[in-house]
């Protein structure tokens, strides 16, 4: 048996090349959280378990460097429960303050000032327990040589010597026409790039439309699309698919409209909590296949809103897995809250299939192992649970019968505890697969059969 354990290992080393190990990443499920929600939509209301990634928005830069937190409202409660449910946590810096957002410039422009600022901004996450952060800067002029291109190399480089590193990420608008980044270094140093793709129409356009269509055409969806969006920065700026996430919003805006594309005198956000209950006060849902989007009209025709509901962030979601992208960005959680319950997030958990469930915490396990996955054979998805002893990195990777590495279901630090983990068998050809458990001082794997 151990003889027949070495001869796989072996196999596996041989004929997978190095360079597939960190080739394919699981979904990202990253959740913008404003810290003025702490005392409506606090932590202990958050269903962790639908995400891999929190966004703590927002604080801004000074002109000198320092940071500035006017605003912002501290909450290591947050932090702390981010930590425990292995969730990631960024500081997210920016976001559109007309009186705030210029500083970013005056600060990148100048050696002195950008230099204070990154040495901030990473003493800042260290010392609250942030994995890194999230820029948001809206929008950076047109010479990125003199403001983008130092500002977010020097970023890397301070994030990078930390043990471990932090992480560095931004909110891009949803088409970058002005070249504003360095996109081939960004795309070196970059964790992901958020793509904000919804405020397609709002209250600046002159007719309505829908907030985050995910295809369209010029003859009706002038202001563009998701899906443009995303060939705009895989074709003209040479994004990663692994590094790219789409937005998906948990907003909509209403009208003075009769319908979708028509004229329009104004718009007003409504978040979905706002929404969903207009459906019992008369309001009638449409849906608009070229966009895959839902839109409400009022029963006396003059208002519509255009929004996302479980059907239109389906249909998101598996553009994503379709197209193998990094995952997503929402803005923001707690926005679907609903009695309780939070309807958009739930679909975007279950449909992306990444999040990972703590089944057991209390006490330590015995071992650190990979168990016989449940079912096997399947024939849509299969159920994969690991132990681990002590505080370790942990990659679970998939194999096909070749040696190429088709999935990274975990490539995370974990506790003491053990942990269940999916793997979706849509998109692959039946067969058999390998699944392999890769630790700071062992290595496991498993025979699974996926049969459709």
């Amino acid at each position: 048996m151990r003889k027949l354990q070495i001869l796989m290992t072996i196999w596996l080393y041989m004929i997978v090349p190095v360079n597939l190990l960190f080739s394919v990443s699981s979904p990202k499920i990253i959740g913008y959280y404003p810290s003025w929600n702490k005392f409506t939509y606090p932590h202990t209301q958050i269903p962790f378990e639908h995400l891999t990634h929190l966004c703590h928005a927002f604080i801004f830069p000074r002109e000198d460097g320092r940071l500035d937190f006017s605003g912002f409202t501290e909450d290591p409660e947050l932090i702390r429960a981010c930590h425990d449910h292995q969730v990631k946590i960024s500081i997210s810096v920016g976001g559109w303050d007309p009186a705030r957002t210029p500083r970013f410039a005056v600060m990148a422009s100048d050696s002195i000032a950008r230099k204070a600022f990154v040495e901030n901004l990473t003493r800042f996450c260290l010392e609250n327990g942030y994995n890194g952060a999230d820029i948001d800067w809206e929008y950076p002029p047109p010479d990125k040589e003199k403001y983008t291109t130092l500002l977010f190399q020097e970023l890397y480089d301070s994030f990078a010597s930390q043990n471990p590193p932090l992480l560095l990420s931004i909110a891009a608008p949803s088409t970058d026409a002005n070249n504003r980044y360095n996109w081939p270094v960004m795309n070196q140093i970059l964790d992901w790039v958020g793509v904000m793709t919804y405020d397609y129409y709002g209250s600046w356009t002159n007719k309505a439309g829908p907030n985050a269509p995910l295809y369209g055409s010029i003859s009706t969806t002038d202001q563009g699309w998701i899906d443009r969006s995303v060939k705009h920065y895989l074709n003209d700026k040479g994004v990663p698919p692994e590094k790219l996430c789409i937005g998906i919003p948990f907003y909509g805006w209403e009208f003075q409209a009769s319908s979708l594309f028509g004229t329009s005198t104004g718009g007003t956000q409504r978040r979905y909590y706002e929404i969903e209950p207009l459906l019992k006060e008369g309001w009638i849902r449409h849906w608009d296949e070229e966009t895959k989007t839902p839109w409400l009209r009022h029963p006396n025709q003059t208002h519509i809103i255009s929004f996302d509901d479980q059907e239109s962030i389906t249909e998101k979601c598996s553009y994503i897995l379709n197209h193998g992208l990094a995952g997503t960005i929402i803005w923001a959680i707690g926005q679907d809250q609903i009695d309780g319950k939070t309807p958009l997030l739930t679909v975007v958990g279950t449909e992306l299939e990444s999040f990972i469930q703590t089944i057991q915490t209390p006490g330590i396990p015995m071992t650190t192992e990979l168990y016989p996955n449940y079912p096997n054979p399947f024939n849509a998805e299969t159920r994969i649970r690991f132990s681990v002893q002590k505080h370790t990195v942990v990659k679970i990777l998939i194999y096909n019968i070749q040696g190429d590495l088709v999935k990274t279901l975990v490539d995370d630090v974990f506790s003491p505890g053990i942990y269940r983990v999916t793997f979706q068998g849509t998109g692959h050809p039946s067969g058999i697969y390998f699944c392999r458990m890769e630790t700071d001082y062992a290595m496991y794997t498993l025979k699974m059969l996926f049969m459709k």
